[in-house]
């Protein structure tokens, strides 16, 4: 393993980001009330495109109220050394506002990262939807997301 930063994502990523997403931008998808997600999943397993979770929790669920917590418990369900992919999938509101203008209604976004262990780049997407939490169809290509600590 090299040392060097890496500052892309990994390619497999990209693509269980693509296979992911979609299931929330499909019609008749309604988030309203959506809460935040974290799943973990086995790297090598996804590879293979078999979704199968080692863990899944929603905010609150089982004590679990913070990533690091979500994380260490992700590790704790796995061989040492096995690679995971973690996802967090949660409502946001972005507001934006002009200089001399009022703040305009929140847009309200359902924000998707993703990140694999060891990896110090994984992926950040975003979705919009409208006032009813149905996506609008405007969703941009994942950005690239650089975690400290890999």
């Amino acid at each position: 393993m090299s040392d060097a930063f890496d500052p892309r994502p990994p390619q497999e990523l990209r693509a269980f980001y693509d296979r992911f997403s979609v299931r929330f931008r499909s019609p008749g998808v309604c988030l309203c009330g959506y809460r935040l997600r974290w799943i973990a999943f086995r790297s090598q397993e996804l590879d293979r495109g078999i979704e199968r979770a080692v863990l899944d929790l929603a905010w609150g669920d089982e004590s679990v109220t913070r990533q690091a917590e979500f994380v260490a418990r992700a590790r704790e369900e796995v061989q040492a050394g096995c690679s995971l992919t973690f996802v967090e999938v949660g409502l946001r509101r972005s507001y934006l506002y002009g200089k001399d203008q009022p703040l305009t209604p929140p847009r309200v976004l359902l924000a998707i990262s993703m990140w694999r262990s060891g990896h110090p780049c994984g992926l950040l997407g975003r979705i919009e939807l409208d006032a009813e939490g149905r996506p609008t169809g405007s969703a941009q290509a994942p950005s690239p997301l650089v975690r400290m600590g890999g």
